[in-house]
């Protein structure tokens, strides 16, 4: 029964209760009356409910449309995200006011949003980093602090084709992950595809740890070339929960990965451009691109940048009775014992063969020559070593400032070469600093 025709019987019920109680007469007119009167109250009652239905249902449709118009807003603001990477874009979260379907939607739309400000967060600050150790180090935090991924190690390809463990978290799994010598005995390069021993266990007979644990190889693709592979490792998988987890963080994994790899790569072929190979040192062409914005700083702060051009003593001996292998080696340690007696704000540059250049920024009066006197001190103490052989080796160093000596650098650095050649001159082991009538015996 209906509201209406309850709200009517209620009232004749009423009026047969009045003619049997009452004493006097009702007249029929009476219960026309109340009929009518049902009718008018009855008319309102409806009109008041429309009315209320009406407004409740605009209200909740423009909710609906506001909510829908912010998703649309934030739907763009990522299309834009997408294109435009470098822009930082600041996205207001959803507004979540029901727990239903369109709750849930928001929830995951604000979801969506936060983790591509992230990953565009996290390519502006790689393109900020100066070197591929700065982005391998930015990827370590990612795996560690975001996905919880503790145990990985991170694998190079030469251009001879050898695979090498360039960095492993924990330290100490390196020796318990795959032992490889070239490329292609590693199935993620040789295939190309993520290699994933939860799903096939014993994948990859290259894994020696099957027993114990579940790896994961993730190829580090740019372009058509793998550069190396990224190995998560875990303890053996053995339930789904784990195993959805652990999916689930490498799919974000590798979304940090494709990020990180055009950058990882362009900063790689810069470090091949401007490094040397053996001794991972900057090379002439770095110092030939990067001089002018030295010297100007040197020039505004109105300061002295020492020079000290190094030649180690009689090198060629080494490589002739124990052979380049062994000269090699002497030479990283050699740079590695450069580097060690500077600042961290100097720069030390391998010039060419066993030559190095160290320029030394800011440059108080006798600076240089005092620290070229410890280098050579160093280098006189310090017993190389190759396999079971040791061996003693001196060095000679130039020595002149610019712009005390010359306005013009690369004169400064002719004037240091020149002070080195006096020094291995005269006996060699020694440090010389540049004087002028260097240049009339020259």
């Amino acid at each position: 029964m209906g509201l209406y025709e309850y709200y009517f019987v209620h009232l004749i019920k009423e009026q047969l209760a009045l003619l049997e109680t009452d004493q006097q007469h009702v007249a029929v007119e009476t219960i026309l009356n109340a009929a009518n009167s049902y009718t008018q109250n009855g008319l309102i009652l409806v009109i008041v409910l429309m009315l209320s239905l009406s407004i409740t249902s605009f209200l909740c449709i423009r909710i609906l449309v506001n909510l829908l118009h912010d998703m649309n807003t934030r739907l763009k603001a990522i299309s834009q995200l997408g294109a435009t990477r470098r822009d930082q874009l600041a996205v207001d979260p959803i507004p979540v006011i029901s727990q239903d379907a369109i709750g849930e939607i928001a929830i995951n739309i604000n979801q969506l949003v936060n983790y591509i400000q992230d990953l565009s967060l996290f390519r502006r600050t790689l393109e900020g980093d100066e070197s591929v150790d700065d982005i391998y180090h930015r990827l370590i935090h990612v795996f560690r602090e975001r996905l919880k991924l503790n145990t990985f190690a991170i694998w190079e390809i030469t251009e001879g084709g050898s695979i090498n463990p360039v960095l492993t978290y924990p330290a100490e799994i390196e020796t318990e992950t795959c032992q490889l010598n070239f490329a292609a005995t590693c199935r993620a390069y040789r295939t190309g595809e993520t290699v994933n021993s939860s799903r096939y266990p014993g994948i990859c007979p290259v894994f020696p740890q099957t027993d114990t644990m579940t790896h994961c190889c993730v190829p580090m693709r740019v372009g058509g070339k793998i550069l190396g592979i990224v190995q998560f490792l875990f303890m053996y998988v053995n339930s789904l929960e784990r195993q959805r987890h652990f999916a689930y963080s490498l799919n974000l994994a590798r979304q940090y990965l494709s990020e990180a790899l055009p950058l990882l790569h362009a900063k790689h072929l810069h470090d091949l451009a401007t490094r040397d190979a053996l001794t991972g040192l900057y090379n002439r062409l770095f110092l030939e691109s990067n001089i002018n914005l030295l010297v100007a700083g040197i020039q505004r702060r109105s300061s002295t940048l020492g020079v000290l051009m190094c030649d180690m003593d009689q090198f060629k001996l080494v490589n002739d009775e124990y052979g380049h292998e062994a000269g090699d080696k002497v030479l990283i340690a050699l740079a590695n014992l450069l580097q060690s007696n500077i600042r961290a704000s100097d720069l030390l540059v391998r010039y060419g063969g066993e030559e190095f250049l160290i320029l030394l920024s800011d440059c108080h009066e006798d600076m240089a020559v005092q620290v070229a006197e410890k280098i050579r001190e160093a280098v006189a103490s310090h017993q190389f070593r190759y396999e079971n052989i040791t061996m003693r080796k001196t060095i000679s160093i130039g020595i002149s400032e610019f712009p005390t000596d010359n306005t013009h650098f690369w004169e400064t650095v002719k004037y240091a070469d020149v002070a080195l050649y006096q020094a291995k001159e005269t006996g060699r082991n020694k440090t010389i600093r540049f004087s002028p009538d260097m240049m009339k015996e020259e």
